[in-house]
């Protein structure tokens, strides 16, 4: 079985598996995903020697995380399925985390301005939602010493710090997440991809501040 994983939540990560073969190009820092998504995409389907038709699966990181890239990566997403005969999967850029460590703690993705994405795990409840920093910063020092926090990346853990909260850098384990809803059988339909905002784009956000000064 061949697949290909497309993640462009936080700058770019591809995957190409041909069998137990991994082809990968991952670049955090990446910001136009149109111009370099198709190019780094062709490159690594020859590098796998494959052609878009021999791909069995497709799966794409619905996000939270870049409005841009989410749309992106959607779209080229639906391009290539709507070509041939592919299984879809979605990710949630919270499951390319790895956090089986703990059922009490929160992971916490970089957010914009002044705002965090957090995954609350209290036993079998599971919440994501997007809260400013000092909403997170209450949050964790309310749950006491026994809360796990993980972090994406050391700018987020850096960020906590400040507020005197220790966490761990949680590791990235894309293929793990991508291989755990294929072997569970979790495809979606086409038309069932949809992305993860939790919420309004900054167009949006700057939208609503005109109109309520307008009122």
């Amino acid at each position: 079985m061949n697949s290909l994983i497309i993640d462009c939540s936080s700058g770019m990560s591809l995957f190409v598996l041909r069998g137990n073969d991994v082809f990968s190009y991952v670049n955090y820092e990446i910001k136009k995903h149109t111009d370099e998504l198709l190019l780094k995409l062709d490159e690594l389907l020859k590098q796998a020697e494959l052609k878009i038709n021999e791909i069995d699966n497709l799966c794409v990181c619905v996000g939270p995380g870049s409005f841009t890239g989410i749309r992106v990566a959607i779209s080229i997403v639906k391009g290539i399925a709507v070509s041939g005969k592919f299984k879809i999967f979605t990710l949630s850029n919270f499951d390319i985390y790895d956090t089986r460590a703990t059922n009490f703690g929160v992971l916490v993705l970089e957010g914009f301005s002044n705002n965090v994405y957090v995954r609350v795990f209290d036993n079998d409840l599971i919440i994501d939602k997007c809260v400013s920093v000092q909403e997170l910063v209450a949050f964790i020092k309310d749950k006491g010493d026994n809360f796990e926090v993980f972090v994406q990346n050391e700018k987020t853990q850096n960020l906590l710090k400040k507020y005197e909260i220790h966490s761990k850098i949680a590791q990235i384990n894309t293929i793990f997440a991508f291989n755990e809803k294929n072997s569970n059988n979790k495809n979606i339909l086409l038309e069932q991809i949809s992305p993860i905002y939790l919420r309004a784009s900054q167009a949006e956000i700057e939208r609503q501040k005109r109109i309520s000064n307008d009122e």
